[in-house]
This record gives C-alpha cells, structure tokens and sequence, in this order.
C-alpha cells in the first residue's frame, strides 16, 4: 500500500457485508464493534478477521488484512467481549466522543458551523475546525435495534460529540434466519430521528458508507446504514481499488470535559432536544439535498415533459438499472408512465425536500410513485407531507411491497415498477 492509503487488490468477490466493512475501512475507521445475529454477522467477523482476533479465512479478509497490516492500519475490533447489542453500542459510544484532534470544514458554512457547535466546549475555536476522534462502527441485527435503544437515544442525546459513527444494521424483514420479522427504517429515521439511508447493492455500498462518515462526522450526528437479507450475503465480482483515509485512521486521541453536553439529565437535555427537532434536523435535510450525489444518489429524466416522479429506494433502485440496458423494458416504462423523473435514492431519512420540491414546481410533476421495500411506509409519508404543508399540486401514491422476498424465491422489482 502507498502512503496515501491507495492500494489495488485486483478482482474479487464481496459480499454485501464486506462492502460495508471496505467503505468503514476507506473511511478509516478505527473502532469497529458489534453483537452477532443473521444476517449481519458478517460484517463484524470480517473486522475481528482483519482486526487480528479471528483467522483471516477469506480471500477478502486475507488480501486486505496483509495490505492494511504494512500501512500499519490502526484497527480494535471488540465481538467477543461484548454481551449484547446495548453493551456494544455503549463501547462505540464510549469511543466516538473522545475528541482529540481536528479538521476543517468541509460541508459546514461558518454559520452553520455556530448551529452545530456553537453550544459546546469547542465554541471559542477562531478557525471554526471539526472536532474528531476515531471514527467507529457498530453493528448488529435488525432485532439488535430494540436492545439497544436506550444507549442510541443516549448517542442522539449528545450530538454533536456521536460525529463519525456509523451503525450497520441487517434485516430480516421476512423472518428468513430470525424468530422476529422487524423493519428498522422504522426505528432508526422516525424513533431515533437519525439519517439513516437503505443500500441496494455490493458493488456501490462502501461508496454510500464512506461518503456518510465524511458528511455527518462534520454535522455531529450518528448515522445508520440498513441492509436485507439478501443484500448482506450476496456476492458479486469487484475490482477491489481502495483508497484508504490513513489521515482519519490514525488521529490524535484525547478527551474533552463538557459535562453540558455529556452529563445526560433533564435540564441538560430539554432545550438540546428542541434544538435538535427545530434545528438540526432542517439542517440535515438540507446537507442531504446539497450533497445528494455525494451520497450515491441519481436522478434521471427518461422520455419528453416528464408529469411522474418515480421514486426508487432499496432494491427498486438496483433492478430499476435493468432499464438503461434494455430497450423494450424503456419503451414499456415509457408506454406505463410517459414522460417521468426517476430518484434514484439510498436516503431513507430525512428526505431532501427542498430537491424534490424544486423537482415537483419545474417540471409541474402531477404524479409521485414511491417504491420502498418492507412494512413501514417511511419515504411515502415524508413525501406527502411535503406535498400537503406545501399545498404541491401533486398527488403521492405509496407503489412499495410490505415484505422482503426470501432469498430462495423469484421476485421481480423492475416488473412490479412496470406491471400494468
């Protein structure tokens, strides 16, 4: 590996839950930790593989352990040593707010800087600079989401010291390997009120986990990434070109006393959770809509004077490609919709509505198709209740399946998007 951290470990196959390990590795990701359960289990074995807890048994995790190995990544991965869900939360937790080094602004206006730190112990920082530590990563099961709760509440509680921590969580939403059906886009955008984005594919996974540290590290917020089932065990072929954050891997640690912030009581925690709700939340949204194709997402015009928006989240969005490679289903998309606009999105929470404003009132969109995968309609509702406070002259229609197909039975997205 070269200094700055590129390296090049030809073709190999990766799973979806390796994917997400090499977007966390890219990131630089120091702290990995997390509790065991299908279908995410993956992911956190192959950070104990690389992390030197665990035999490196797969090419993956044997390629890329010796490469990270002589650029002398720094990297602690804690399974074994952690009893649950909630105790492994806690221990990232633990390991984020621990601020000992800094970097510029990269997404932050000055102003925007003040709104997000200006309440904290960094406030009296001439330069405005991003206070960072280690960048971690948690992760655990779909019903691992309940058990951990009450240290995630704690995590939103503090932001912005939860800058640079991602959480991984792998559902079943089908009951596939677990006793619980469950969907965490649920829990994690309208419980936890965190962004919290679904991915779609292995091939572009680590870009969306990557590009999420780099963003709401800087807003000071926790993140959430969520797989299927299928998404996290199957395996496709990639050219593994990596560029490593070795800047962000090997930060300063340090401590800084803010007990305003990291004291959690009543009278501490009142007016940051207004703040939080009146403020904060507005200001992701807006970092969302501005850093839209940062984040992995699209958005494409097919056909002349579209009048409905498609929009694809999920596997929608992955069996939707299908579409730019084959003619006839074009001319049937064409023939079911006419004209259309299609978002192409990973974004499950909070929606960018200012894009999809400007989207609906300049090209007069009559019609929006919301295509969403599992039984909570989260991006449905965010997007008519953006049309109804709005009074948008459009009307939304929930076009989403309430169920993950198991990974054994044939499904179709692209012909639910095109049934008549």
């Amino acid at each position: 590996m070269k200094k700055d951290g590129a390296l090049n470990l030809g073709r190999i196959r990766l799973s979806g839950n390796q994917a997400v390990a090499r977007g966390a590795l890219e990131a630089g990701v120091r702290v990995a930790t997390g509790y065991p359960g299908a279908p995410i289990s993956d992911l956190q074995g192959s950070f104990e593989q690389l992390a030197g807890n665990l035999t490196r048994a797969t090419p993956f995790a044997i390629k890329l352990g010796q490469a990270l190995d002589d650029a002398q990544y720094q990297l602690t991965a804690h399974w074994g040593t952690t009893t649950n869900e909630d105790n492994a939360f806690a221990f990232a937790l633990g390991a984020v707010i621990c601020k000992g080094d800094i970097k510029k602004r990269e997404f932050l206006t000055e102003d925007e800087w003040d709104l997000v730190y200006g309440d904290t112990a960094f406030a009296d920082d001439e330069n405005k600079s991003i206070p960072v530590g280690s960048r971690v990563m948690c992760s655990f099961k779909h019903l691992g989401g309940n058990t951990a709760a009450d240290a995630i509440r704690v995590a939103v509680n503090v932001v912005p010291y939860t800058g640079g921590l991602g959480i991984a969580s792998g559902d079943d939403r089908q009951g596939t390997g677990s006793q619980t059906m469950q969907d965490n886009k649920i829990l994690f955008s309208l419980h936890f009120r965190m962004p919290t984005f679904e991915l779609h594919s292995p091939l572009t996974a680590h870009q969306t986990v990557k590009n999420c540290y780099r963003l709401f590290e800087e807003l000071g917020t926790p993140f959430a990434v969520i797989m299927n089932y299928d998404l996290s065990y199957r395996e496709v072929s990639v050219d593994l070109a990596m560029d490593v954050d070795l800047g962000a891997n090997m930060r300063r640690k340090g401590f800084t006393r803010d007990p305003k912030h990291l004291v959690t009581i009543g009278p501490h925690i009142r007016p940051r959770e207004h703040n939080f709700h009146s403020k904060l939340i507005p200001l992701f949204r807006k970092k969302i809509g501005e850093y839209f194709d940062f984040l992995g997402n699209k958005v494409q015009q097919y056909g002349e004077k579209p009048r409905t928006l498609l929009l694809l989240n999920g596997t929608f969005r992955e069996d939707f490609q299908l579409v730019k490679h084959d003619r006839n289903l074009k001319n049937r998309l064409l023939k079911k919709f006419g004209g259309i606009v299609a978002v192409e999105t990973t974004v499950v929470f909070p929606q960018p509505e200012s894009l999809y404003k400007k989207l609906i009132t300049k090209l007069s969109i009559e019609k929006i198709c919301v295509f969403e995968e599992g039984y909570g309609r989260v991006i449905y509702m965010q997007l008519l209740d953006l049309v109804n406070r709005h009074g948008l002259d459009a009307k939304v229609f929930d076009c989403g399946i309430p169920y993950e197909p198991r990974i054994y039975e044939r499904f179709s997205y692209i012909d639910h998007i095109l049934a008549p």
